[in-house]
């Protein structure tokens, strides 16, 4: 008997079960989302959060890094630039991005190229509002720079400066890191977009985990360093595919960077990097396969001898066939280099230098493909390129950037950082940036002038031998102990700041009132205006830079910084200090007004007392200076100069007119 076939559902009904099996599994999503959300798990990480007791100021996020670290107990951060929440219209603004040469390691605040800038352009623009805020973190690269790109552009700078490259392998989600999610950069930024959801935060952190306990208990030793944490691949040779995809990572999420920025019609200037090309060997130099090591090393021993005997010709010959048999090997570049460097023959030497940077396998300085791309790609965006490596380079002997320049083997010295500053400055001063620059601050000028304290240089010489005590300074397993033994008041602070012992605002009073007390007001000024630098939004730092020039004897430098104190918070002590400088301008009419103000908050301090008794005399008003005076001595008999101002005083009237 012959099977009627099933009668097929209405399409109507089709259609509403295909809705329903879509429905459920995304319904099942959004409730294990907000479920995740309702218990607190996960955060969001945003880029700027409100200043702690500043409520107007914004500042970078401290977690801001846990975005992207997920192994590291401890994440970097940038440095603390507050910024207003309201941009107005005196406000010049500027954002920067980069790793951490670009945040200023080892020195940090001062010794910042980005400090260093916004100090120059405070004097090239007076009466502006000028914020430089330094994004910038070590151990980052391109995809954090894309990442952050619209919280930069929602805070509407006035320009963005870049100064990135050398994080672009072992960076966080960099192809050569422990702290990747492969090399599809693609997926890569999928993933950054995603990240606010609980979801995505816990499925990594479960595999986080679970590649923890397939790799075993890999938890840092103390004393190993960020630098030595984030290495996966050792060994990333020249032109081979992981290298050529770490470039094309640069080169497409700084496209895409430069193209958020253009289309926001923020201008960017970019810098090219630099790092030690004469005075670092290469980290790891290796032969490709197939090359004859035996015959590669006797060229190698001959070229050395030659050269330590003086011929020259002999080792470049004997270099470019060790070159010729194997062109991927570091070292033969770098010992040629060399060998030109002391023949004199700069432009072949530097071209030797670089080329052995590039064939480095241990990739923690860029290759100059990644300087080619950023030319390259600031071209096709209409973006400004900073030439800060020919900057640095036209400042060493023979065009080579060494120790003159570099601490070790790519962060700056102080001189270094400088220079960079010094390069953007003169980037923006060329593209008439912000306008009409009628005031520009000699270099020369602007360098005695850079903030930098004694104890933030000596946290950067710590900071550097800390470094140098591990690896890839050290070979693998040794790390160096150094014993740190202070030996004047100066370095005491700084090993107390090392060692956490005291914050760094706390540690810069300290020191401001030490030199002070060593009557030497230069550095006194110095550390009073880095810590203006650092809390611009508190009273406290202004009026003490004004106390300092007051000791000095800059009376008018020190009454503006009197009033920007006032501005901030009317601090009873800065309306005396206003007061008492007009006044000895002669400005009486004003000093008794701000005398008077203080006494409301102060009304028993024995200067402001004594000061506005001599105005009221000045001014005729010897019923008032009497009665002030009078006060004054109610509180201090002794005052002597106080019995003598009322001695000077002309004798009461009675109240028929007659004076006693």
């Amino acid at each position: 008997m012959a099977t009627t076939p099933a009668a097929s559902p209405p399409p109507a009904r089709r259609l509403l079960w295909t809705v329903l099996m879509v429905l459920i599994p995304v319904l099942f999503f959004v409730l294990l989302e907000g479920g995740l959300r309702l218990v607190g798990y996960g955060d969001d990480y945003p880029l700027f959060i409100p200043a702690p007791d500043a409520p107007a100021y914004r500042y970078q996020n401290p977690e801001v890094a846990r975005r992207y670290f997920v192994r590291q107990q401890n994440v970097p951060n940038s440095l603390y630039d507050f910024f207003l929440a309201e941009k107005d219209t005196n406000t010049l603004r500027i954002v920067v991005q980069g790793g951490s040469s670009a945040a200023g390691y080892p020195y940090y605040r001062g010794g910042s190229f980005s400090r260093m800038l916004e100090q120059r352009l405070l004097q090239t623009f007076p009466g502006r509002n000028v914020e430089v805020v330094n994004t910038a973190m070590a151990a980052v690269n391109s995809f954090t720079l894309l990442d952050l790109a619209d919280e930069i552009i929602a805070i509407e700078p006035d320009a963005v400066l870049i100064y990135a490259g050398h994080n672009e392998y072992y960076g966080v989600l960099g192809v050569g890191s422990t702290e990747s999610l492969g090399t599809v950069r693609g997926v890569v930024n999928l993933y950054l977009r995603l990240q606010h959801l609980r979801l995505v935060q816990g499925l990594r952190a479960l595999l986080a985990a679970a590649a923890g306990t397939l790799a075993g208990d890999e938890r840092p030793r103390p004393g190993h360093t960020l630098m030595e944490r984030m290495v996966r691949e050792q060994a990333i040779p020249y032109g081979s595919p992981l290298y050529e995809r770490g470039l094309r990572q640069f080169q497409g999420n700084l496209r895409d960077l430069l193209a958020r920025y253009r289309a926001a019609g923020i201008p960017v200037y970019i810098g090219t990097v630099a790092s030690n090309e004469r005075d670092h060997a290469p980290f790891i130099s290796g032969l490709a396969e197939g090359t004859p090591a035996d015959r590669w090393e006797a060229l190698m021993q001959d070229a050395r001898r030659a050269a330590a005997a003086g011929d020259t010709a002999r080792a470049l010959a004997r270099y470019d066939e060790a070159i010729a048999l194997d062109s991927l090997a570091a070292e033969a570049f770098y010992r040629k280099a060399q060998v030109l460097d002391a023949a004199g023959r700069y432009a072949e030497a530097r071209a030797a230098y670089r080329a052995a940077i590039d064939r480095d396998q241990l990739r923690f300085r860029a290759p100059e493909a990644i300087n080619a791309i950023i030319r390259a790609e600031a071209a096709r965006a209409g973006a400004v390129v900073v030439e800060t490596q020919a900057a640095l380079a036209a400042a060493s002997p023979g065009g080579i950037i060494g120790h003159n320049l570099m601490l070790e083997h790519l962060h700056p010295n102080v001189d270094g950082y400088f220079l960079i500053a010094d390069a953007f400055y003169e980037a923006l001063r060329a593209e008439s940036a912000f306008g009409v620059w009628t005031a520009p601050v000699p270099a020369d000028l602007a360098r005695q002038e850079v903030l930098l304290t004694a104890v933030d240089s000596l946290m950067g010489v710590y900071r550097i031998r800390q470094l140098m005590n591990n690896w890839p300074f050290q070979p693998p397993g040794v790390t160096r102990r150094d014993t740190l033994k202070p030996s004047n008041p100066v370095e005491q602070l700084a090993v107390a700041l090392l060692r956490d012992q005291r914050s760094w605002g706390e540690t810069i009073t300290l020191l401001r009132q030490y030199y002070e007390q060593q009557g030497d007001y230069r550095r006194a000024l110095q550390a009073a205006l880095a810590l203006v630098q650092e809390y611009p939004f508190a009273a406290a730092p202004y009026l003490d830079a004004g106390n300092v020039l007051v000791k000095a004897g800059r009376y008018d430098e020190a009454l503006s910084y009197f009033l920007a104190a006032h501005d901030r918070e009317p601090l009873p002590a800065a309306q005396r200090m206003i007061g008492s400088i007009l006044l000895r301008r002669g400005e009486r009419a004003a000093a008794i007004g701000w005398l008077e103000r203080s006494l409301q908050g102060e009304p028993d301090h024995p200067q402001t007392l004594y000061n506005l008794a001599g105005a009221y005399a000045l001014e005729g008003r010897f019923a008032e200076a009497r009665r002030t005076v009078t006060r004054l001595l109610e509180r201090q008999p002794d005052h002597a100069d106080a019995r003598r101002l009322l001695g000077s005083l002309p004798p009461e009237a009675d109240g028929e007119g007659n004076r006693e």
